[in-house]
């Protein structure tokens, strides 16, 4: 992972209710409605997060009918785990312990 792409993941988690997005998403898939209703702020609000999200490469998203669910992309955060891991060592990242 190059340094824009890491700058442009640290940007991405800078923003609390961006974190709070991914804290629900973590362990299951969830629309934009019931991340609306989970964290009452408004709809287009929620998916302009999730736009910033899916565009530093955090979120996947799975399309079923006319709904769109989001998860968490655990292989794009373990890459960027790493690659923050090797610039600044161990004692700086704790992301998954």
């Amino acid at each position: 992972m190059n340094e824009k792409e890491i700058v442009k993941i640290y940007k991405a988690l800078s923003v609390g209710s961006r974190l709070r997005i991914l804290k629900l998403i973590k362990d299951r898939k969830l629309c934009v409605n019931a991340i609306t209703k989970k964290l009452s702020i408004s709809q287009p609000a929620v998916s302009q997060h999730l736009s910033v999200l899916k565009d530093a490469g955090l979120v996947k998203s799975d399309r079923y009918g006319s709904i769109i669910h989001y998860t968490i992309d655990r292989k794009r955060l373990e890459n960027f785990k790493k690659s923050v891991k090797n610039i600044l060592g161990d004692e700086f990242i704790m992301i998954g312990k």
